[in-house]
């Protein structure tokens, strides 16, 4: 059965890209990511269909470098009350947001700071999980792929 996880994202229109081509990389290594269509108010069978992916993920990476938007917070709302694994990556002048209070662990990351120190502390987040090494891996592959390309995109507008 293949590693299912599902992507929550708050993003710059411009950068809705990186979404697209992290679940092309997640695909490519055999992990199935689910990418919601956040494109305004969603009627209840397509809410219902992200409730599920949500129910099926082992776990939810949330990327957010833009305010939650009502359908994010939904969603990540939804997660936390089903207990799931959720990895928030956040740009830190939205780390103040209260929905983040909500979770364990909030990795806040700025394009000027090192990614590695957020990756680091990925990292040892996961290894404190009941996780098998293998879901350590991939999760922690993945959110370093998505860091690096949020840095990416976020260089390349300066």
């Amino acid at each position: 059965m293949a590693f299912r996880v599902f992507l929550s994202y708050s993003l710059d229109p411009a950068d809705m890209a990186l979404a697209w081509r992290l679940q092309t990389l997640a695909a490519a290594h055999g992990i199935e990511m689910y990418v919601p269509q956040h494109a305004g108010a969603m009627p209840a069978p397509e809410v219902a269909t992200v409730e599920q992916a949500i129910d099926r993920a082992d776990c939810i990476l949330a990327i957010i470098t833009t305010a939650a938007t009502p359908m994010v917070q939904r969603e990540l709302n939804y997660a936390l009350e089903r207990e799931k694994l959720v990895i928030p990556i956040v740009r830190t002048d939205l780390a103040g947001h209260p929905l983040l209070a909500r979770f364990p662990k909030v990795f806040t990351f700025s394009p000027w700071d090192n990614p590695g120190a957020v990756e680091t502390q990925i990292v040892d987040f996961l290894k404190q999980q009941q996780l098998t090494k293998d879901k350590q891996q991939t999760i922690g592959a993945l959110a370093a792929l998505g860091l690096g390309l949020i840095v990416l995109f976020s260089l390349n507008k300066e």
